[in-house]
């Protein structure tokens, strides 16, 4: 007895098409003549040999493109946050910052940023998952090399283990807090700006000097010759006849006599007086 066209499977799924108007239609096999009809269309030059070997299980294989994922909790006071930072096949940054609405220990933060992060993950599509973090409590216990005995983490950890489940690949590692910095910069800052009625704020991060570094301004020399100090020749018995400079330009002093006085200040804008020292400009 022959086996109808629709059976098993294929006959539930034309019922269920049915209701949508869809009809099923089942794939016919190709049979051998079919094969030798195509290479009898188009035969293979004299000239080119038939490779013998097959091409072997490595060539239909295909590489996995793996994420990298690190995320960090931080719990204080007064607020709760967590970090984010999505690493890309190609090495571009994606980084992310949460505010908890509720306070929670350090142990519960760490486990929502990852719950956060893996959720991400899904909605962008990622099978393969390489996570870090520099908790060794919530790493080695998501690997199973701890029990969860504390009950406020187990709801956490249970949820983290199902969204785990639907990678195609996922591993979560351990590593120092100083190479997990950009996460635990993020969880800090959305710990310390916490908002109320969830809502969001853009946060832009330059790197821009408002001054150049003290080490690299150029200090300014002025070009400037010593001059020698001589007497006066209108007036023999008077001091050096640069002293009334010096003390116009040190002091602010000038001579009496109105004559004098605007020559003075005429001369002093020739000259700088500069650690004990009268130099022309």
């Amino acid at each position: 007895m022959s086996k109808p066209v629709l059976s098993g499977r294929k006959a539930k799924w034309s019922l269920l098409h049915s209701d949508f108007e869809i009809k099923f239609v089942p794939q016919k096999a190709i049979k051998g003549q079919a094969l030798a009809d195509f290479l009898a269309t188009h035969p293979s030059p004299d000239n080119v040999e038939l490779p013998a070997d097959l091409p072997n299980e490595e060539v239909f294989t295909i590489e996995t493109v793996t994420w990298q994922l690190y995320f960090d909790g931080a719990a204080r006071r007064n607020g709760a946050g967590a970090g984010l930072v999505f690493i890309t096949p190609s090495g571009g940054l994606i980084p992310y910052s949460f505010s908890f609405l509720s306070l929670c220990s350090n142990n519960v933060a760490e486990y929502k940023a990852f719950i956060i992060g893996l959720e991400f993950s899904l909605k962008m599509h990622i099978d393969c998952l390489q996570a870090y973090c520099d908790s060794q409590l919530v790493v080695r216990q998501l690997n199973g090399q701890y029990a969860v005995r504390n009950a406020t983490l187990i709801p956490y950890h249970e949820g983290a283990k199902y969204l785990m489940s639907q990678f195609q690949g996922i591993h979560v590692s351990y590593i120092l807090r100083s190479k997990n910095d950009k996460a635990d910069a993020l969880a800090n800052l959305a710990a310390s700006l916490m908002l109320p009625d969830e809502r969001d704020i853009q946060i832009t991060i330059g790197e821009r000097y408002l001054l150049p570094p003290a080490i690299e301004r150029i200090e300014e020399f002025v070009d400037s010759n010593v001059i020698t100090a001589s007497k006066c020749d209108e007036e023999p018995d008077d001091l050096d006849c640069s002293l009334p400079i010096i003390e116009y330009l040190q002091h602010g002093k000038s001579p009496n006599d109105s004559r004098k006085k605007a020559k003075v200040r005429h001369r002093a804008t020739r000259f700088l007086y500069l650690n004990d020292t009268l130099y022309k400009r």
